[in-house]
């Protein structure tokens, strides 16, 4: 007896940053003229938001920034820095420019449906992989991949909470070539794992990013987010005649683990760990994941992520416990590092494309001996 085919040839669960880009380089692929794709795209309930994040040569995804530096300053406890970047630019960008990027290109697919709904329960078969929608629809496919959550029971050791604050200046303030990047400055003795980013569009325009780090168990809206931007502008920057014109909030888990692919169930975005566990950077690391499965299924038939490195998992895990047990400490980590260390270097690394040879440069100019207390490694 033959077998009813699928639905589809593979199903996106989930339309966020993760979804649409797999979805955007599904596309792109060459030999797939006939592949069959559903994108799930829960609208509702997605917030934009600024995002921030650096590339070295030419990002996968055509895509104009609202501003981009190449000089960074950076805080060495003694005072801001200022830093060139040889190799990278540091850029600013909405995600509702970034989605209308990729939604261009998917909605003149005809290969690609995209519904306007959740995914409530994603069951796998031997053969294909069932998706049932919130309001009873089913439909199948060979092959899910699924950003929509993190695995239930699964929770994140940390959790970066933050707020994205566009102000506008009565008097010429900032100056647009220059970002500023994670200035602990402002931090105090009841949250000292706060820091901000200056990111200048004008003049008189900039939008303020304040950050905090905290146990994953942490309700994540938790922390006077208004208060710290004013007192930083005022007392660190002088900045004091300003009014606010947009605010955004936002979490992300660091350090969750890689989940594991159950067949033809595959996790990826922010459910499959792909954010960087120590810093919650994680566009261009989205955007080449996509890229990656997308030329997995192309070649293969069947979807892949790129194989996570175990050195920088080695790397990534003192920081964390550092970050979690002892935050004054790691501060004094992230100043020192920046203080020492060619900043294409740093960016390199925490975008994990740096070689052995290079991490031992690296990690030689670090205060290596602050990773080594034992508690940190438990």
């Amino acid at each position: 007896m033959s077998r009813e085919p699928p639905d589809f040839d593979i199903i996106l669960a989930g339309g966020g940053l993760a979804g649409r880009s797999l979805a955007y380089f599904l596309s792109r692929q060459p030999g797939l003229d006939d592949v069959r794709i559903l994108l799930v795209d829960d609208s509702r309930h997605y917030q934009h938001r600024s995002i921030v994040y650096w590339y070295d040569g030419v990002l996968p995804l055509n895509l104009t920034p609202s501003a981009s530096y190449t000089t960074l300053a950076v805080d060495t406890a003694t005072g801001l820095r200022r830093l060139s970047l040889d190799r990278h630019t540091l850029s600013l960008t909405s995600s509702q420019r970034i989605f209308r990027s990729l939604d261009q290109v998917i909605d003149a697919d005809p290969r690609i449906t995209r519904l306007d709904a959740h995914a409530a329960r994603i069951h796998v078969r031997t053969d294909r992989v069932a998706v049932t929608l919130t309001d009873g629809r089913s439909f199948t496919a060979s092959h899910c991949c699924d950003s929509t959550a993190p695995p239930s029971g699964v929770a994140p050791p940390l959790l970066m909470t933050g707020e994205i604050r566009q102000v506008r200046t009565v008097h010429d303030s900032f100056d647009p070539a220059v970002a500023t990047f994670m200035d602990f400055r402002s931090s105090d003795g009841e949250h000292p794992a706060r820091f901000h980013c200056l990111l200048p569009v004008s003049a008189r325009e900039a939008f303020v990013e304040t950050t905090r780090i905290t146990r994953g168990d942490t309700p994540a809206m938790g922390g006077p987010f208004e208060t710290a931007a004013a007192e930083y502008l005022r007392s660190t920057r002088g900045v004091t005649d300003f009014s606010t014109l947009t605010v955004q909030r936002g979490a992300i888990p660091l350090g969750l683990h890689r989940q594991a692919s159950r067949g033809r169930h595959l996790y990826v975005g922010t459910a499959s760990g792909i954010i960087k566990a120590t810093t919650g950077y994680g566009f261009t690391r989205i955007l080449h994941q996509a890229e990656h499965v997308a030329s997995s299924f192309a070649a293969t038939g069947s979807p892949r992520s790129p194989e996570p490195s175990r050195r920088f998992h080695v790397y990534d895990k003192p920081v964390l416990r550092m970050w979690l047990h002892d935050p004054e400490a790691a501060v004094r980590f992230m100043r020192a590092a920046f203080a020492a260390l060619d900043v294409d270097l740093i960016l390199d690394f925490l975008d994990e494309r740096t070689t052995p040879l290079q991490e031992r440069e690296l990690l030689g100019a670090m205060p290596v001996r602050m990773l080594l207390r034992p508690r940190l490694w438990l």
